[in-house]
């Protein structure tokens, strides 16, 4: 092979990886540059073939060399990648849980079909949510004017650790009732029924009896610790380092308690019940571990970010 032809080619396999209205004038000029380039470097002599690769190793790889020329359409805008990835690892991640939760709940052939089919479903979601996100920048691109936005309409700036009142409190007597149901489900069947419930709901939702002497007090304990710590942080008008930590801490360890009462054996009686309850138990328990995680992971930058500012 001779300098000009791995100049040539060089050239060519630039061009290759361009438009095609654009490749006959990138690789004349191209090979031109290169050409007058290397013969300005070797003077009167004529170069060889080492010098030859050493120029061109230097201008860069073909597929790079390109990208200077022409930068394709992205499949997904820059502006639009943050939001892409919260999306597509929450879908996941809710898929995974999901998948989790039905084989702990039901470990039979229909559960092993279920599992297979939200596997498919992750493939298809980010299918979709790659095809969504596709569709919006094109949609940008031709219509700019629909995305203009203008300062007024920014969010406003909240304290992350300010707690409303209102809203919290109507949330921890939800909490405090739903503890209340999961404690005694018969009795507040006997109160929406204004009487005694059929023998057949009672039965239903009777407990394991050894779930109700092994695991339901750790269970009910962590749940009245977490509303204790949020009742707390209402009297307070805000969270502090100390609160959040110990919620983070309760939260951690009611998905584990959860985790093992589903895995220790039956909580109700009845297989119906027992199977749907572990469903929702180890669906609660994944999110809250994935929400665990995620808070931890957030408290762990702005603690480092906090240190930095200080150095």
């Amino acid at each position: 092979m001779t300098s000009d032809e791995l100049i040539q080619r060089y050239a060519q396999a630039v061009a290759s990886r361009l438009p095609y209205a654009i490749r006959a004038d990138v690789r004349a000029e191209l090979y031109a540059l290169l050409h007058d380039d290397i013969q300005a470097k070797a003077g009167d002599t004529i170069p060889s073939l080492q010098q030859v690769e050493e120029r061109i190793i230097a201008f860069g790889p073909p597929q790079e060399v390109a990208l200077r020329y022409h930068r394709p359409t992205p499949i997904i805008e820059a502006v639009d990648t943050p939001l892409f990835s919260k999306l597509a690892f929450c879908l996941v991640l809710g898929l995974i849980v999901l998948a989790i939760s039905i084989g702990l709940s039901s470990p039979t052939a229909t559960s092993a079909m279920l599992q297979d089919g939200l596997k498919d479903a992750i493939f298809i979601v980010l299918g979709v949510l790659l095809a969504w996100f596709w569709a919006l920048g094109a949609l940008r691109r031709a219509q700019p004017k629909l995305f203009t936005w203008k300062p007024a309409n920014l969010p406003p700036v909240l304290d992350p650790d300010l707690v409303s009142r209102p809203i919290a409190t109507l949330g921890l007597l939800a909490g405090v009732v739903g503890l209340l149901i999961l404690i005694n489900p018969i009795f507040f069947f006997d109160l929406l029924l204004g009487g005694q419930s059929p023998a057949m709901l009672a039965q239903a939702f009777s407990y394991d009896i050894h779930f109700l002497s092994d695991r339901a007090p750790f269970l009910w304990g962590a749940l009245s610790l977490a509303l204790l710590t949020y009742a707390f942080a209402i009297l307070e008008g805000r969270w502090r380092p100390v609160t959040r930590k110990l919620a983070l801490c309760l939260s951690l360890a009611i998905a584990v308690i959860s985790l093992w009462s589903v895995l220790a054996g039956p909580m109700f009686t009845a297989t119906p019940t027992d199977s749907s309850m572990k469903f929702w138990v180890s669906l609660i328990a994944g999110v809250t571990c994935a929400d665990v995680w995620l808070k931890w992971r957030n408290q762990t930058l702005k603690t480092h970010l906090a240190q930095a500012k200080q150095l």
